[in-house]
């Protein structure tokens, strides 16, 4: 079988892989490669994969002619010609198939005039221009799939979902710990008034834990006035919610917290913490979740802080070899690709 994937124009796919989709990349190609397919990915320049690769064109716009033109407009008419070249390209090979994981429009979008099929894997509720190319190609010759039913539910009045396949996590990159090494609440939310970060800090305090928080100054005035003055060596923050700078105290902590909005844009972070054996909690309206069964961590719907204290402490007393056991069962990349292959035989054969 002869794949063509294609990838991401932000940034190259490494076997060190600095954030998750990177490691899902890579392992995805790894796999596919080693039981003996033909695949080529086409993404950024610079990507190192076991296959060939074919790089984006992001240099091939004439824009003198256009005036007071952004720099980033002229990086997303870049990209958006680099896709609809793979586009062409496509159109005159002998792939069988096509696995857009860019979660780009214009691979959705194009995909509708290609005589092979391509399978869409959707990582978070598609937004704007991607939502819209997903309304307007619904042909039976491409397929949506859904990491979880969150993103799956997301996409319910606009486009069809026809499966759901798990994420893999690479859970043998992350160290478990039978016991945490610090009574510490680990959380992860962008700094800004809705992620109840001060509620957070006053829950912290009152179940004596040491709290570190992740996450990008969103509202500077919520920072200055409501948690700069907090920060303290109990309560620390860290402008940067990336992999090298928050895996040690992800590593060590007690609990996990994170905010809906984090969760559903990076659902990774609650595999991450699980495979160390760190509990979970959201904070979050009813919302369905694949990843945090009453084993491995709370739910709560309340900013509050003593119902958020209560909900730390619960969430302690989980069993951390539940939660590692339970991502190494569900969220193997190993299965992760054999469902990948037969969703792929399911569509040819």
């Amino acid at each position: 079988m002869k794949i063509a994937i294609i990838g991401f124009s932000g940034f190259p796919v490494l076997p060190n892989a600095s954030n998750y989709l990177q490691e899902y990349a890579y392992h995805l190609i790894k796999g596919l490669v080693n039981l003996g397919y033909d695949v080529t990915y086409f993404g950024l320049y610079g990507s190192k994969l076991p296959c060939e690769v074919y790089p984006l064109n992001l240099n091939s716009i004439d824009w003198s002619h256009d005036e007071n033109i952004s720099a980033g407009f002229k990086q997303f008419g870049e990209e958006q010609h680099g896709y609809f070249e793979i586009f062409k390209y496509l159109q005159e090979t002998d792939f069988h198939l096509v696995h857009n994981i860019s979660q780009n429009q214009i691979p959705v979008f194009t995909a509708q005039f290609l005589k092979i099929p391509t399978i869409t894997t959707l990582f978070h509720r598609p937004q704007g221009l991607l939502q819209s190319s997903m309304k307007l190609n619904q042909t039976s010759n491409n397929y949506y799939i859904a990491i979880n039913h969150a993103v799956a539910n997301a996409c319910t009045g606009h486009s069809k979902i026809d499966d759901i396949i798990y994420c893999g996590i690479n859970f043998n990159s992350w160290s478990f710990n039978p016991n945490p090494e610090t009574n510490t609440v680990f959380f992860a939310g962008d700094i800004l008034v809705e992620n109840h970060i001060d509620k957070v800090i006053d829950a912290a305090e009152d179940g004596n834990f040491q709290l570190t928080i992740y996450g990008e100054e969103v509202n500077k005035d919520y920072y200055k006035k409501m948690i700069a003055p907090r920060l303290n060596e109990k309560n620390k923050i860290h402008h940067s919610l990336k992999k090298k700078n928050y895996k040690q105290d992800l590593q060590k902590a007690t609990v996990a917290v994170f905010t809906k909005r984090t969760f559903i844009s990076s659902s990774y972070l609650a595999l991450e913490a699980l495979s160390c054996g760190t509990p979970v909690v959201v904070i979050s309206d009813n919302m369905n979740t694949d990843y945090i069964p009453d084993t491995c961590g709370v739910q709560i719907n309340t900013s509050d802080p003593q119902e958020l204290r209560k909900a730390f402490v619960n969430a302690a007393s989980k069993s951390r070899k539940d939660c590692r056991d339970y991502v190494m069962e569900r969220f193997d990349y190993n299965k992760m690709i054999e469902n990948y292959i037969e969703f792929y035989n399911r569509i040819l054969y």
